[in-house]
């Protein structure tokens, strides 16, 4: 796997070696094509091996936080950040806890947030919730959930998640094969 675009375009970004599904070249290209990361924060939300973060660094963003709670995941995040970034860690943090803590506790605020947990996750509505509630998406700041196709239309349907975004924000829903993004943002008055 490698960074699509940028001033880091071409550089390999290894995954952990257990059972990830990193993001998808042409879901990440899709994605960055129709969110603008340049001058933006970013939170990526189960990171896996950070590329989401990685990418939108490589496309200009101000900085980026990347959550995962597996330890090899998070040492794999070092080592691609090691590899990309020559150990310029002003860019980024990286947190070793799970989503759903991180939203629940941070103050920060972000311009970008992209939620990665494993397909089927029993975290989607919590940490939607959080964010939400918790107001750590800025005013016009893009919220992208990645869900697999199987999944996503249940999840839309239910109560909870229609009773979340109620005029409070909407939604886009885009295909990528398997890989479904949600792409929330809120609604201007």
């Amino acid at each position: 796997m490698y960074i699509i675009s940028g001033n880091k375009k071409g550089r390999k970004i290894i995954t952990p070696k257990r059972d990830f599904r990193p993001t998808q070249s042409k879901v990440r290209e899709a994605f960055f094509n129709i969110v603008n990361a340049e001058g933006k924060t970013l939170l990526d939300l189960c990171s896996g091996s950070g590329a989401i973060a990685f990418e939108a660094l490589s496309r200009n963003a101000k900085h980026a936080t990347l959550v995962e709670i597996d330890r090899d995941a998070v040492k794999t995040i070092f080592i691609n950040a090691k590899a990309i970034f020559d150990n310029d860690n002003t860019l980024y943090k990286v947190k070793r806890i799970s989503a759903l803590d991180y939203v629940k506790r941070t103050n920060d605020k972000f311009d970008i947030i992209y939620f990665d947990p494993p397909y089927h996750s029993n975290i989607y509505f919590d940490c939607l919730n959080a964010i939400i509630e918790r107001k750590l998406l800025n005013d016009d700041g893009v919220l992208a959930a990645e869900f697999g196709a199987d999944y996503y239309k249940n999840f839309l349907e239910t109560e909870n998640f229609k009773s979340l975004i109620k005029d409070i924000m909407h939604y886009d829903v885009k295909s990528y094969g398997e890989s479904i993004l949600v792409i929330l943002k809120y609604i201007k008055n």
